[in-house]
């Protein structure tokens, strides 16, 4: 900028000067022409100067800002390598263990209201009972650890009754005086995955259930212990058939040569189409010994769920039960899957059939019909979720199927809807109406003890899940 001024200041001395010799020397109108041309000269040369030092400032600039620019990314460079180290430091004093486990749970607060209640009488008539209204919580923490490639193990913790520890749910009421709520071991097991078998899988422990099933069937709390096998073939990129095979210990006796056990064994297929995706697939389930269960056959778990049951010895109507046939059951299970415009849409159907020859007509079947709209992945996703569901009385065991729905001889509705707050916190709402499909039998063992409570009910939850 000095430059700039003087050669500004040497312009104007340049004009007075010649302005100056005009005044005293000019004598023509060509001098003075001749002048001005030599003085337009000058003004052009300097003019010419003075871009070029704007230039020179310019270019001054650009090369400021590039050392800027440079400097920048090496302190930039620098902070991340000293942050590797750090990183690295710090996780050099982390056991390599735990980079193999991972942690996840959920925490679900629950308000269930029941209402609309009626219970039988001894005579065969019905009365009302009071409605009943509970707040109630679950936890669950879930650890999973990778042993290997081809190993992992697997286990949950969650809340459940104290009294009762039942196998059919996670739920602690708030109740008994602010008392402290039970932890229990709800999963442990581990699983083999071979490399040299693509789609192999064998499971050993307490699991999580993972044959093909619908909730007349199997409470979704329920984790069967035992082994199970599933091979589902991986050489068709569209249809791909699979085997599942289970054997479970539901009791173990001692002095007794046989246990109570159920036996699994499942065939279907995952055959993707357009834009179908259709699962079908056929169950066979064999309980066997259920005389020696723990709780079962005394129709103390849950009930009995609605089964038929008869006394061990005729002469002692106090004491044990037993349930009056056996439960050799065959399931027929779809789901089809695809999307209804931008929703992803899901039919269900699950029937089943107990085909023990002493059961009665009318009582050895049980069928789910039901559809999913929507899903529950991220912030503002949902679903809608609707099920008819008719189980009769021998259908099934119904200590083991979904006890909201209360169990077998039962009929009626599910209707729930959910929506995802953000992305880790689920709101939920769902209403069943059911009712029993015959009026239970007055004269039974079970009716005083159990049945007579088994009227129509309607149930309201509504609850929030919280996801870590």
């Amino acid at each position: 900028m000095a430059r700039i001024r003087i050669y500004c200041m040497a312009i104007f001395m340049a004009v007075f000067f010649f302005w100056s010799q005009s005044a005293f020397s000019a004598t023509n109108n060509e001098e003075l022409i001749r002048r001005l041309d030599s003085l337009s000269a000058i003004i052009q040369q300097q003019q010419q100067e003075i871009n070029k030092l704007k230039q020179e400032i310019q270019d001054q600039k650009k090369f400021n800002h590039e050392v800027q620019k440079k400097q920048s990314e090496e302190i930039q460079k620098a902070v991340k390598a000293e942050n590797r180290e750090l990183e690295k430091q710090f996780s050099d004093l982390i056991p390599k263990w735990t980079e193999r486990i991972k942690l996840s749970g959920d925490l679900r607060l629950r308000y269930e209201k029941l209402f609309n209640r009626d219970a039988f009488r001894k005579h065969g008539s019905r009365t009302s009972t009071p409605g009943r209204d509970r707040y109630r919580v679950r936890a669950r923490l879930f650890v999973d650890g990778k042993i290997s490639d081809e190993l992992s193990a697997h286990f949950m913790i969650c809340t459940n009754q104290d009294k009762n520890h039942e196998a059919t749910t996670t739920n602690q009421s708030f109740s008994d005086d602010f008392n402290d709520k039970g932890i229990f071991l709800h999963r442990a097991y581990g699983t083999y995955k071979p490399k040299w078998l693509s789609g192999l899988e064998i499971t050993a422990g307490k699991f999580k259930n993972t044959f093909l099933h619908t909730d007349i069937m199997w409470d979704p709390d329920v984790n069967p212990e035992g082994i199970y096998e599933r091979y589902q073939y991986q050489g068709l990129e569209n249809f791909k058939p699979f085997i599942h095979l289970g054997q479970m210990e539901v009791n173990e006796e001692n002095y007794q040569t046989d246990d109570a056990a159920l036996y699994i064994s499942q065939l279907g297929f995952d055959w993707k189409f357009g834009p179908f995706t259709w699962t079908l697939a056929g169950s066979y389930y064999d309980w066997a010994n259920l005389d020696n269960t723990e709780y079962l056959h005394n129709a103390e778990y849950k009930r009995g769920g609605g089964n038929t049951f008869v006394l061990r010895d005729p002469a002692d109507p106090k004491g044990d039960l037993d349930y009056a046939y056996d439960y050799n059951l065959w399931e027929a299970i779809t789901f089809l899957r695809f999307k209804l415009g931008p929703v992803p849409t899901k039919l269900i159907f699950d029937y089943i059939r107990n085909t023990d020859s002493d059961v009665p007509n009318k009582q050895d079947t049980a069928l789910f019909a039901g559809f999913k709209l929507g899903k529950e992945k991220k912030k503002g996703d949902w679903s809608l979720f609707y099920k008819y569901a008719r189980i009769e009385k021998d259908a099934v065991i119904g200590s083991m199927n979904d006890q909201d729905f209360y169990g077998a001889n039962r009929k009626g509705h599910k209707v729930m809807f959910r929506y995802m707050l953000l992305d880790r916190l689920r709101f939920g709402t769902a209403f069943f109406y059911t009712d029993p499909i015959k009026d239970w039998d007055v004269n039974s063992c079970t009716f005083e003890k159990n049945d007579q409570y088994r009227g129509h009910e309607e149930r309201l939850q509504t609850e929030f899940v919280f996801k870590f």
